[in-house]
């Protein structure tokens, strides 16, 4: 399960995305907008997202996508 992956494993592990792919969240990291564990949860909900889109591994949009919910909060029922 994504929610089990250790962050070390989704970062630096045979999970670590090419460069391209994580350079909108390396770049938030790098200014401090995410903290380090920030980074982990995003890289967890990235690879639900490619998940559900049906991607092998996440692309740059679904780590966008993952990015947006963590600065928005979530996404609320209507």
């Amino acid at each position: 399960m994504n929610a089990q992956a250790p962050g070390r494993e989704l970062r630096d592990g045979r999970f670590r995305l090419p460069a391209r792919v994580r350079s909108t969240i390396d770049r938030a990291l790098d200014r401090g907008d995410l903290t380090l564990r920030g980074y982990d949860r995003c890289l967890r909900v990235a690879w639900t997202v490619a998940d559900l889109q049906g991607h092998e591994t996440p692309t740059a949009d679904d780590l966008g996508v993952a990015l947006s919910l963590r600065n928005h909060g979530g996404v609320r029922a209507a």
